[in-house]
């Protein structure tokens, strides 16, 4: 074991290892105040891991209302207001003297000057979405002015206001808690279980083990037993969260820290994350069991692949190499922003880990900085250097182009694989089906059905994918649904500040809508996450006659109209 341990420090001293450094951050205390006038409780931490990205923000919460005052967090000027059925729905972005931004999404609304600027432009352009970037000077704010109400439009799950400070260029997200925000925390982050796998030479996970873990007081943890079998190449990762103390919910750590013999290997740091890196999520965690058991792990070790650069030190990539039956110590530390943290010890004793026969077919691996290119008779698929985070297989069964069907079928059935970059898929269709022009590339996994646009040439069909699973393309023929949610069967509306539709797409997904009164466009909103168009009435029931229309096209062009009248 001494002699192990001799050789383990002559390698962290000698040997050319992997390091990523990670970019140091400005922090400006005091620069930023709130952006709320409540005490600030967190329901969502910068860094946490979500589907497809790190979170960009904090997620601040309102109290389970809508309608908190949302206040410039320093001086500045509105440079972008964005709004959208999904994603941050209404949102403000505002730059500041010091080159920084902030940003303040699923809004209710914009303060009066903010909200009139946004109408104006709605109206001139005949729509509810708008992307709209403010010339310096027009629309001033100065620190803890109020500039919105705060909501939870988009694709919020529930009203809150998601909070973000960028740095110069606005193309990466800074934690926000490192500027001086106050969120009351004496709490040790919770580490509730470790997993070892077993890893080849081509970063491919042979086998994962799962070990629960024992709270001890004082944010130390235990191992049900002290030492773990490992192969001689493993790998580990952590299931943590942190909590503040005013609040129960289970937020994302800041920092994790894997010491073998006490020397530091790995370092993760939830500081800043780039835009153009965030999907590097899908690497960081364990991709499989986030798709089979909706867990999220952080892997304590870097794939190939991974280039995200939130690791300040990165030894070997972070895996343990270790002979046969020799044990040496590991220690995990896990840390929140506020200083508290907790830790892990146990000890590993290396095995034989003979890969089984299966592992060592190397036929059809592909590796992940090489362009991959497969043709068949039914489908070509192509993907380019860095699509992966590590060499993949890649299989797949077909069902030829027959008679009286649309198209081929090709099944890759392996859904729980990550795409980094985005996939091109061509299908052998039938050039001459009736109903081409209304071609979607539809992906089947499970009980689920997603469609995809893309083009037809001659008597193939080509899409960008960015997952596996079983493809086939057919003709969207069946147009939008328009249904009234609270328009009475007499029509008279006098008593009802707010006229509501219901527009759902089953496959292509709807690409425009469009609500008239009495032959004139109006602002009526779009709610993605709950099909919601609606108007509020703009002026007092009159008992006059009023025709209403509603259009709502989808994305190849199928087009439901829905005509009535009220009172109103």
């Amino acid at each position: 074991m001494k002699i192990f341990r001799a050789l383990f420090s002559s390698f962290i001293s000698f040997h050319c290892f992997f390091t990523i450094q990670a970019q140091v951050e400005i922090k400006l205390p005091d620069y930023f105040g709130p952006p709320l006038d409540i005490p600030l409780q967190l329901s969502g931490s910068f860094g946490e891991l979500r589907t497809n990205h790190f979170h960009g923000g904090l997620d601040l919460r309102t109290g389970g209302v809508e309608g908190k005052r949302v206040l410039a967090a320093a001086d500045g000027y509105v440079a972008r207001i964005n709004i959208s059925p999904y994603g941050y729905g209404k949102a403000l972005y505002i730059q500041h003297p010091n080159g920084f931004m902030t940003v303040y999404a699923h809004l209710q609304r914009f303060s009066p000057a903010i909200e009139q600027y946004v109408r104006q432009e709605q109206y001139k352009r005949e729509s509810f979405e708008v992307d709209i970037y403010p010339q310096p000077g027009v629309l001033t704010v100065k620190k803890g002015e109020l500039i919105a109400l705060s909501g939870n439009t988009g694709s919020s799950g529930g009203p809150h206001l998601h909070f973000e400070i960028r740095d110069q260029g606005g193309e990466r997200a800074l934690n926000p808690l490192s500027f001086g925000l106050q969120v009351p925390d004496t709490r040790h982050p919770e580490i509730t279980q470790l997993l070892a796998y077993a890893v080849d030479d081509d970063f491919l996970e042979v086998k994962r083990t799962v070990y629960p873990v024992r709270k001890l007081g004082g944010g130390i943890y235990k191992l049900d037993r002290d030492t773990i079998l490992v192969s001689p190449q493993t790998g580990f990762a952590v299931e943590a969260f942190d909590y503040q103390d005013a609040a129960s919910f289970r937020n994302g750590v800041y920092w994790l820290e894997k010491f073998i013999e006490d020397v530091p290997v790995y370092r993760f740091v939830a500081e800043g994350i780039r835009f153009d890196q965030t999907r590097y999520l899908n690497a960081h965690i364990d991709y499989e069991l986030k798709y089979s058991q909706g867990k999220n792990v952080h892997r304590l070790f870097v794939l190939p692949g991974n280039q995200l650069d939130a690791y300040p030190l990165v030894i070997n990539r972070g895996l343990l190499k270790i002979p046969q039956d020799s044990i040496i110590k590991v220690r995990i530390v896990v840390k929140d922003i506020a200083g508290n943290s907790s830790e892990l010890t146990f000890w590993a004793k290396g095995t034989a880990g003979v890969l089984p026969a299966g592992v060592r077919d190397r036929a059809g691996l592909f590796g992940f900085n090489e362009d991959i290119v497969i043709r068949d008779e039914s489908f070509i698929f192509l993907a380019e250097s860095g699509t992966f985070y590590r060499p993949q297989k890649i299989s797949f069964s077909t069902v030829p182009l027959m008679p009286g069907t649309s198209s081929a079928v090709v099944n890759f059935g392996m859904e729980s694989v990550p795409f980094h970059k985005f996939a091109t898929l061509k299908l052998r269709v039938d050039k001459n089906h009736p109903n081409a022009s209304k071609f979607v590339l539809v992906n089947v996994v499970g009980s689920k059905r997603s469609a995809i646009t893309g083009t037809l040439e001659g008597e193939w069909f080509t899409a960008r994918i960015r997952s596996f699973g079983r493809f086939s393309v057919e003709p969207d023929i069946t147009p939008p649904s328009i249904t009234s949610v609270n328009i009475p069967a007499n029509g008279n509306m006098q008593k009802v500040p707010v006229i509501r539709f219901r527009i759902v797409d089953d496959l292509s997904g709807i690409k425009s809508y469009r609500m008239e009164i009495d032959g004139k466009w109006v602002l009526a909103e779009f709610d993605g996450k709950t099909g919601l168009l609606f108007f509020p009435f703009e002026h007092a029931a009159s008992g006059k006659k009023h025709e209403i229309n509603v259009r709502v096209t989808d994305a190849v062009g199928n087009t439901s109209e829905y005509k009535t009248t009220i009172f109103r």
